[in-house]
């Protein structure tokens, strides 16, 4: 893992290889600017969201100029993952410092992005930059609104905004943000087309400049955007008035799983994942003290259902103008596809199997979905990747669904008002539904080009030649398929983490072979005497102070806050070899201003217990 020190607002680096980053003054290289929002609404902005918008800026800009690497490395664990530590001055140095509020971001942001995060917060000097620096354009009159939604000109978001505004009836705010020109355009030729139907006095449009000044991007995929969109959609939403605001994602890119064996981890984003999504709630919750909630109208619907419900509202006319693909780069006049990445790939497939191909002719896109010639590079690959996923999905069991996809775990309990049995159930049907859309594509354009595959008049690397010509492929269930299935929804609809202590060997062991050593064995040692003594006989599980814990491990505060936080980054792996969904309450317990306890949901067996149960689940 790669280490860079990113230090904001200082006029010199304290070293040699630390990359500066600056809102304002002479050495400016990172431009926030919030456009048209009423100057009533300029001073609803508290002090503490403006340290807000700076930090997302910083996160994001940084996200973008820090490279990951060759995105085709086979294994690229150590190499991808980068660890980012953050020097930000800010106004409500106590907030930030807060230790909750620390943990909130760090663990938030480093599942959204894959990373390693460390935040040091210090008091902004005066004079501290001024509210009206990032708030341009400013109008006169009110901006009230039923509803403050993101918005970024995707097939979504202008779903999610035409069913707002033209089913539902409601008065929306759209706060775009863009990076770009292109972008911005899109964006307001949407918004436009809008109010020429009828709903400017239902429609304002908020749009956001965020960008690196005179440093030219090098990862392009952008996993934090979203904790910037996020933090933009909070500023506004308080700034109406309002405790809430909505992402209009559809359900399948919410979860967003790795259609490759090595699209994993920071690769196979997580933008709007359900862990995500609460942790923002959590977070922004703690830093304003009321209960901040981020709603996802589309989440259970499948891509091809939010096409339809463009076209069910009368708005087909304006489809061809939403715009998915991330890199407006390549974007010409006419094409604003790439046709390659996996947005436009997704998006082709909707449209299709929603029947709105005539809507968006296949020349707007730079490589046809199913007939362009996708052998160089690793195009086919990419697209072939997508269409062989929801190929072996379809054909998947409902109890084979989460053995084969773990991935899903870590969203089971975060839908508000689901069990995780019930989440389970309806992201089966969600997946189902998509991947037979999926097939009646290919399936519909093999009949259409029957003669010309007959004739193999068709590149041989396009995506259809290829899919005609490979067929089904089975993957053949493990020989203990019903015994191991059993056992893990068992474990799914009670999760209970057992563990234990080898004394000798310094080590705390769990069940897949997975253990605990060193500093975090240490950490578990001086918590386990506490547990052990209230669970033998039957009383609540005391907390250790915080100054307790870390007198006992030798170690400060921060560092021993640090060491916890390393800790349940260890234990990640669990999600996936035992099924069991995590929090940061999981296994070590954080109680404000009481300190930290071992979870009393845990169970503590022997290690012959452990050890015997793991040599029968790595048997296959």
């Amino acid at each position: 893992m790669r280490h860079h020190r990113i230090e904001c607002g200082v006029a010199q680096s304290s070293t040699p290889d630390s990359i500066m980053m600056d809102v304002q003054g002479p050495g400016r290289n990172v431009k926030l600017r919030i456009d048209y929002i009423t100057r009533t609404m300029l001073g609803n902005v508290p002090d503490l969201l403006i340290d807000l918008l700076e930090l997302a800026a910083y996160v994001y800009c940084a996200d973008q100029r820090i490279g990951r690497g060759s995105e085709k490395l086979p294994n690229f664990g150590e190499d991808w993952r980068r660890s980012l530590h953050f020097s930000i001055p800010v106004r409500q140095l106590d907030v930030w410092q807060d230790p909750e509020i620390n943990d909130l971001l760090i663990q938030t942001l480093g599942f959204l992005s894959d990373d390693s995060y460390e935040f040091e917060f210090r008091q902004a000097q005066a004079p501290a930059q001024p509210q009206s620096l990032y708030f341009a354009n400013l109008i006169d009159g009110s901006m009230e609104n039923d509803e403050v939604a993101l918005f970024s000109g995707g097939i979504d978001s202008f779903a999610g905004a035409v069913d707002d505004v033209a089913i539902n009836d409601k008065s929306v705010t759209l706060v775009g943000h863009s990076s770009s020109t292109k972008v911005r355009n899109v964006q307001e030729l949407l918004i436009s087309g809008l109010k020429q139907r009828g709903f400017e006095r239902k429609i304002s449009y908020i749009p956001v400049w965020v960008s690196n000044e005179s440093e030219r991007a090098r990862e392009y995929t952008q996993r934090t955007r979203s904790f910037l969109f996020a933090c933009l959609g909070l500023v506004v939403a308080r700034m109406s008035g309002k405790d809430s605001f909505s992402f209009y994602e559809n359900g399948v890119v919410s979860i967003n799983l790795p259609l490759a064996g090595d699209v994993i981890g920071g690769r196979a984003t997580r933008t709007t994942h359900p862990k995500v999504l609460r942790g923002l709630e959590g977070l922004f919750s703690a830093l304003l003290e009321r209960d901040i909630q981020i709603r996802t109208p589309l989440q259970w619907l499948t891509k091809k259902e939010v096409v339809l419900r463009i076209r069910d509202a009368g708005f087909s006319d304006r489809l061809a103008m939403t715009v998915s693909c991330t890199r407006p780069r390549k974007w010409t006049g006419t094409q604003k596809h790439c046709g390659v990445c996996s947005q436009c790939i997704d998006r082709r497939f909707a449209v299709l199997a929603a029947g709105m191909g005539d809507h968006e002719p296949a020349d707007s896109y730079m490589r046809d979905l199913l007939l362009a010639d996708r052998s160089s590079d690793d195009d086919l690959r990419m697209a072939l990747s997508y269409v062989s996923f929801f190929q072996r999905l379809g054909s998947t069991s409902k109890e084979r669904f989460l053995i084969d996809h773990p991935e899903i775990v870590p969203a089971l309990d975060r839908f508000p008002g689901l069990s995780a049995e019930e989440a389970g159930t309806r992201l089966y049907s969600l997946f189902q539904r998509h991947a037979k859309a999926v097939e009646d594509v290919i399936a519909n354009a093999v009949t259409k080009h029957s003669r010309s595959l007959f004739r193999n008049e068709l590149p041989s690397g396009s995506l259809l030649a290829v899919c005609f010509s490979r067929g089904h492929v089975e993957v053949a269930p493990a020989p203990d398929y019903d015994t191991r299935t059993k056992a893990f929804i068992d474990r799914l609809s009670a999760p209970i983490l057992e563990f234990a202590v080898d004394g000798r060997g310094k080590r705390v062991l769990f069940r897949g072979e997975h253990s605990l050593d060193g500093a975090n064995f240490r950490m578990v040692e001086a918590l386990i005497e506490n547990f052990r003594r209230a669970k033998a006989v039957d009383e609540e599980i005391p907390f250790m102070a915080s100054v307790d814990l870390a007198d006992r491990l030798g170690l400060n505060d921060q560092s021993m806050r640090q060491q916890l936080r390393r800790l349940r980054e260890a234990l990640e792996p669990l999600v996936v070899s035992l099924g069991i969904p995590l929090d940061q309450d999981t296994f070590i317990q954080t109680k404000e201003r009481s300190g930290y306890r071992l979870n009393p949901a845990l169970r503590e067996v022997s290690m012959a217990d452990i050890r015997s149960e793991s040599a029968l689940l790595s048997k296959a």
